[in-house]
């Protein structure tokens, strides 16, 4: 594993990792999901790498050890921002690997940062993975409405209890006897919620500008019109646990997947993991969903 930094279009610094492999079959790019960190992707990444392909990893704008303000997207234009880094990223792996496939991996907020991408640079990509995939929600536009109006009181750094309960809420609250304050939601595996709370750069607060980039992209993702030129036989697999609150379960999956047909693709695989929830890569067993990813890279690769 290397490590390596690139300068984003607005000269933020993005820290990547890279799980190489001597003789690789494509390319990986991950992008983890809301208030955590790369660092919790390395066995996963590990795991493609052994198996064939390289794996790149990066802590998302904000996130991260080397975020200067922890869980801060950004002031304002932070959806955009998450996509120019995004492309950043893939710039330079073209221009590394350039005869390599191309892989994008988005977990939680990833696969929305992930769907974002899908809307005009489908072309662009060999496969696609929506782990733990968000239900798009049109109503997202309120909440960037709020986020503006709460910002001008409080300033687009700071916090407001309202949001997290809106945007988080509803994830400890499909969890019988869970407290609002639980991570629960995130998996059945108890030290893997013990972990993610031990661990100080996860679970951090987002700020009142972060939330506005999280609701401006589930807003946007929602809405079929926005996919152009879209490659529409890509394929695509949505991956995530019966349990997971944050897919909106079989009502909010049906959403997804219809919102991907509508835009025009046609080759989607879905799977659907009994007694996993949000964070099936964490999972106890983990493994089973490891080999699914990888057999949906490998077919046809």
């Amino acid at each position: 594993m290397k490590t390596l930094t690139l300068q984003s279009t607005d000269n933020y610094t993005l820290h990547l990792k890279i799980f190489d492999h001597p003789t690789p079959k494509a390319v990986i790019k991950i992008i983890h999901g809301m208030t955590e960190r790369q660092e919790r992707y390395e066995d996963f990444a590990g795991f493609l790498a052994e198996n064939g392909f390289i794996a790149v990893t990066v802590d998302m704008r904000g996130h991260g050890q080397y975020a200067p303000i922890l869980s801060h997207i950004a002031d304002k234009d932070g959806a955009r921002l998450l996509v120019e880094d995004e492309r950043v990223i893939r710039d330079w792996v073209k221009s590394e690997y350039p005869s390599l496939p191309m892989v994008l991996f988005g977990h939680s907020m990833g696969s929305i940062i992930a769907r974002k991408m899908l809307q005009t640079d489908s072309m662009l990509y060999d496969k696609a993975i929506l782990s733990g995939y968000v239900n798009p929600q049109p109503a997202g536009s309120f909440g960037v409405l709020l986020t503006k109006l709460i910002g001008m009181f409080r300033s687009m750094k700071g916090y407001s209890p309202l949001l997290t309960a809106l945007a988080i809420g509803p994830f400890a609250a499909a969890i019988p006897n869970a407290q609002p304050h639980e991570m629960r939601w995130l998996s059945y595996n108890e030290d893997n919620v013990a972990r993610f709370k031990a661990d100080r750069f996860c679970g951090k607060e987002f700020t009142v500008g972060s939330y506005n980039a999280l609701f401006r992209l589930v807003s946007d993702i929602a809405k079929p019109k926005q996919y152009k030129n879209v490659k529409t036989d890509l394929p695509l697999l949505l991956i995530c646990g019966e349990d997971d609150p944050c897919t909106g379960f079989d009502k909010g999956r049906l959403k997804s997947l219809s919102v991907l047909r509508q835009a025009g693709f046609t080759n989607i695989e879905t799977e659907t993991i009994p007694q996993m929830r949000h964070e099936i890569l964490n999972e106890t067993e983990h493994k089973k969903v490891y080999e699914r990813i990888l057999q949906f890279i490998m077919h046809n690769s």
